[in-house]
């Protein structure tokens, strides 16, 4: 049997948790547009709040540097469901908004 390695082990642990975010339903189904609002949803807020806690809070070096991480996590989560939903747009005959892009300050919000 083949000894797994510690990076096989941490990137089965990373896809574990970030398996939540696959979105299951056909694209071309109702169902997609409830599944992807969720998803969408939990990644907006997830993000929403790690950005106030790094603001409000003061961390520690080792715990900001892991907040920068999860909040690249999120971005790229995002980054996924809005081309998911794009995708869908066309699929559609609609226009996705291709080439919108956020930025922080698009998304600041007063807690």
């Amino acid at each position: 049997m083949k000894n797994t390695s510690q990076l096989d082990m941490n990137l089965l642990e990373e896809m574990t948790q970030l398996e939540y975010f696959l979105v299951k339903k056909p694209i071309s189904s109702p169902e997609f547009w409830v599944e992807w609002q969720e998803k969408y949803g939990k990644a907006t807020l997830a993000r929403i709040a790690l950005r106030k806690i790094s603001r409000t809070k003061r961390l520690s070096h080792e715990d900001y540097s892991k907040l920068r991480t999860l909040m690249g996590m999120y971005e790229d989560v995002l980054r996924y469901l809005e081309s998911l939903k794009n995708i869908a747009l066309n699929l559609r005959g609609m226009p996705g908004n291709m080439g919108v892009e956020l930025d922080d300050d698009d998304m600041d919000l007063e807690l």
